[in-house]
């Protein structure tokens, strides 16, 4: 954050919400009182996602001249693509951005709800957003538990995409 926790928050979680390859969230309250979570990059990984970005290319060098798949799959091609992807995900304040447009995009919509963005707390390494209460949906028991209709549910799903992609023309995969 370029400055001490103490100044920007009144309590930051230890244990994370949830933990990923690249990145892990905080749950924390701001000096104002609001409840946010705290997206911060592992410490390390940029080094680490790199180191095994030149192996990955090394490989795919050895497999497009001795294999006949390599002319087929053109593996170097998908290395340089996944490198860009993995790079951009170790970004948070692209991140931020997107999630700042896609709720511009949804402002008006009652089909998503979009964290606000704390852009003033937000860096390369660290995304600070609103924290909004609910079951992901990746927790089928527990949406049918609380008697969420799934068919309904998955057609707002597609209804999402598909003003993302062909009204807004923006996806945002990470909502």
């Amino acid at each position: 954050l370029g400055m001490p926790i103490e100044q920007v928050s009144r309590t930051l979680s230890r244990e994370p919400l949830a933990s990923a390859s690249v990145a892990q969230v905080h749950r924390a309250t701001l000096l104002n009182g609001d409840d946010v979570v705290v997206k911060v990059v592992r410490p390390g990984i940029e080094q680490t996602v790199r180191a095994d970005i030149k192996l990955l290319k090394q490989l795919a060098a050895v497999v497009a001249r001795t294999s006949s798949l390599g002319k087929r799959l053109r593996p170097e091609e998908v290395v340089h693509d996944y490198e860009k992807v993995i790079l951009d995900e170790l970004n948070l304040l692209a991140e931020a951005a997107n999630t700042i447009q896609l709720r511009r995009n949804f402002a008006d919509s009652s089909m998503l709800d979009v964290p606000k963005v704390y852009w003033d707390f937000c860096r390369k390494n660290v995304l600070v957003m609103e924290r909004i209460h609910g079951i992901p949906v990746t927790q089928l028991e527990q949406l049918k538990a609380h008697g969420i209709d799934m068919k309904k549910l998955a057609e707002r799903g597609v209804d999402i995409f598909f003003t993302q992609v062909f009204e807004h023309n923006f996806f945002h995969a990470d909502m």
